[in-house]
């Protein structure tokens, strides 16, 4: 791996992107959520030509960085304030508040509209979309746990597990496979749908092999080959649930 620095602007200064060279045919520019920048070239190209690419790209990677940046502050849902984004699903939404008689929200493919009856009522904003946020966590991982558990776990005999979804400093889930149980991060809704499943899968494992041991791994590995690049695109993508 290779590390070349590339000057942004003033905004964001100067940034260390990460060169991989793979057996490849094409070029891949990735920018993530915790900012790390890296590009992806075949064996045999230049240094030059890697500069030159990275120089045509700059307001670009620029302009992704700074949108990950604006994003942050209502990324960690504690603060929930008109005009941020809110990354759900793997997609960054926009918030918008407005005046209603009473609370509800409202989803579409760019935007969150928050309606609630006293808008500068932060207290009463933040209860209102928690309480949203929660419910959605709860109705797709509830989704994804039946149709997972249904393909792979059911068929050993193990009674589908509870759901509890809730905060989580540490973890994107947990298993208790004595009490039949499963806990999620009500933050793991920010993440696309193939990493939840990812999660989901995890937790479910634990239902039949307790600890971490290759027993585990191989069975994760057989029903989900790619579970380690959505692991990848998790902790990457996602890092500021955490």
């Amino acid at each position: 791996m290779t590390i070349i620095t590339l000057y942004l602007g003033k905004i964001n200064g100067t940034i260390s992107v990460k060169i991989l060279r793979k057996s490849i045919k094409n070029v891949h520019l990735k920018v993530f959520r915790n900012y790390d920048v890296v590009l992806s070239v075949p064996e045999n190209v230049p240094e030059e030509w890697i500069i030159e690419f990275l120089t045509k790209r700059t307001k670009w990677i620029d302009t992704q960085i700074t949108k990950y940046k604006l994003a942050s502050g209502a990324n960690n849902l504690d603060v929930i304030k008109n005009g941020t984004s809110i990354q759900m699903l793997g997609k960054d939404l926009r918030l918008h508040i407005a005046l209603s008689l009473r609370n509800s929200i409202d989803i579409d493919e760019k935007k969150i509209t928050l309606y609630v009856r006293n808008a500068n009522n932060s207290k009463e904003v933040t209860k209102c979309f928690g309480k949203w946020w929660r419910d959605q966590a709860y109705r797709i991982f509830d989704s994804e746990i039946e149709t997972i558990y249904n393909k792979v776990i059911k068929k050993y005999d193990i009674p589908r597990p509870s759901l509890y979804v809730r905060k989580m400093k540490t973890m994107w889930g947990s298993c208790s496979p004595k009490l039949n149980k499963i806990t999620l991060n009500e933050a793991l809704l920010k993440a696309n749908i193939r990493c939840i499943q990812y999660v989901i899968l995890h937790e479910l494992s634990h239902l039949l092999y307790e600890n971490h041991n290759s027993k585990f791994y191989d069975f994760l590995t057989i029903h989900m080959p790619d579970w380690q690049e959505r692991k990848k695109q998790l902790d990457n993508e996602v890092v500021q649930g955490l």
